[in-house]
């Protein structure tokens, strides 16, 4: 009986041990981390790439001289910019938004429209833009208890999106009060994050202060800084929230795109941070 009481009590503290290393391991992940080597500059063949690919705003707004800069977090969530959204991504499908003169969402047309935007989220005096480069859409996946898709369009012509099971029936949702993350369609597709004043919606320069990559896809992050230049890291790691403030500071734009190329997968975007 004694071996067994000493068997109990080993297991015991394998159990305890494994709660606690995994607590440890939840908190370690939320603490924002800085990568062991700073960024790399971009060659201007890298540069050329970049512009290829959507070129940068010729004049950007200069960042005002007296006040304190605000900090922004942009996981997503914000209900009045997934309102703004055509559908509210009800199927998880982020389409490029414009409006039309009555005031009706309708799928971005720039010769209609002469402001589209995909995600957007008003941050003090300005606006944190998240859009595609080069694709139609990303997604803002739902977080939780969303597992079916099923439902009838509301009506609005929009056609159905995701609900949630209950009692073996698909009950709707609210699209826009529903947690979401970004995932890219696939690894090969760039996210261009970029800040616009509220008014003119012309670009301004910020900081990217973090970045939280959820498992499994690592990423690699690309930045425009004033004088022109671009810098990247070929690699941050997924499963760790990223602290970037002393490199990311003053810049036009931010692009990501997952660290090797495919259509297999996709990377996964929790939240940033920026100060405008």
């Amino acid at each position: 009986m004694r071996a067994e009481a000493r068997m109990d009590g080993r297991g015991l503290r394998v159990i305890l041990c494994v709660l606690v290393g995994g607590l440890l391991s939840a908190c370690a992940e939320l603490k924002p981390v800085k990568p062991k080597d700073p960024p790399t500059q971009a060659t201007p063949q890298q540069v050329a790439e970049r512009n290829r690919e959507s070129p940068s705003p010729k004049v950007v707004q200069a960042r005002p001289d007296v006040g304190n800069p605000q900090q922004c977090l942009v996981n997503f969530d914000d209900e009045e910019a997934l309102v703004q959204i055509l559908g509210q991504a009800r199927s998880t499908v982020a389409l490029k938004t414009g409006r039309a003169p009555s005031g009706q969402l309708q799928m971005c047309d720039p010769s209609k429209h002469s402001d589209c935007w995909t995600y957007r989220q008003r941050c003090s005096k300005h606006e944190v833009n998240v859009d595609s480069v080069g694709q139609a859409h990303f997604h803002l996946s739902m977080e939780t208890g969303i597992e079916c898709y099923t439902l009838p369009d509301p009506g609005d012509g929009l056609g159905r999106g995701f609900g949630k099971l209950v009692e073996w029936k698909c009950t709707s949702v609210d699209w826009a009060k529903t947690p979401r993350v970004l995932s890219s369609h696939d690894l090969n597709q760039w996210i261009k994050v970029w800040v616009s004043d509220a008014e003119n919606h012309a670009s301004t320069y910020f900081d990217l202060e973090s970045i939280r990559v959820l498992p499994d896809t690592s990423i690699q992050l690309w930045f425009r800084k004033r004088d022109g230049t671009w810098w990247f890291w070929p690699e941050l790691t997924a499963g760790k929230n990223w602290n970037i403030r002393e490199w990311v500071h003053d810049v036009s734009e931010v692009r990501l795109r997952g660290t090797r190329a495919g259509r297999a997968s996709s990377y996964v975007i929790d939240s940033f941070v920026v100060r405008d």
